[in-house]
């Protein structure tokens, strides 16, 4: 095993124990806050925005919307038609519903965790430490990636590190940066 492989132990073991002392709800909240709330939301509606964008009554909603600028005359109104208003508006909506249902999910399942029950505390930290594991994981390989999008010495540098490595982290690091100038 070379230093790469212990390290990725300990980043591992190190959400586990501290998934075990937070907790799946207060973990939940605190990656769920700030920004990253806002980049959760964001990809929500990117991923579920477009499902509904011309489907039933919201189809119906928004060309209903867009006729307010499309038959009248002007510099802008036709500013309106050009930058789709209604599916600016539309994704404005959907952002601020998907924001409250997340706090509100996000209450409940931290407020279920606080509980004194066995079960749900026992149930909770076993959640929590594995919630922690995947995101300390996840955020070290957001990590590998960046490296490789620097490139450089850096990345010649730390790919050189893992090769030999137990868990394949060199075969890991191509996987996660195609093309890169290694």
């Amino acid at each position: 095993m070379v230093l790469a492989d212990w390290i990725a132990v300990g980043i591992v073991l190190g959400g586990l124990l501290i998934g075990v002392l937070v907790g799946f709800g207060s973990g939940l909240k605190f990656f769920t806050k700030g920004i990253f709330g806002f980049i959760i939301g964001i990809v929500v509606c990117a991923l579920v925005g477009t499902v509904f964008l011309e489907v039933g009554f919201i189809g119906d909603l928004m060309r209903k919307f867009a006729s307010l600028w499309t038959e009248k005359e002007g510099w802008f109104y036709d500013f309106l038609g050009k930058i789709h208003m209604e599916v600016v508006v539309y994704y404005i909506v959907l952002f601020i519903l998907v924001q409250i249902i997340r706090i509100i999910i996000v209450g409940i399942i931290k407020g279920i965790s606080k509980s004194k029950n066995i079960v749900i505390r026992t149930l909770d930290r076993t959640l929590g430490a594995i919630f922690f594991a995947v995101m300390f994981s996840l955020i070290a390989l957001l990590v590998l990636k960046i490296i490789g999008w620097v490139g450089g010495t850096t990345a010649v540098e730390l790919y050189d590190s893992l090769t030999g490595s137990l868990f394949r982290l060199d075969a890991l690091f191509d996987r996660i940066n195609p093309g890169w100038q290694g």
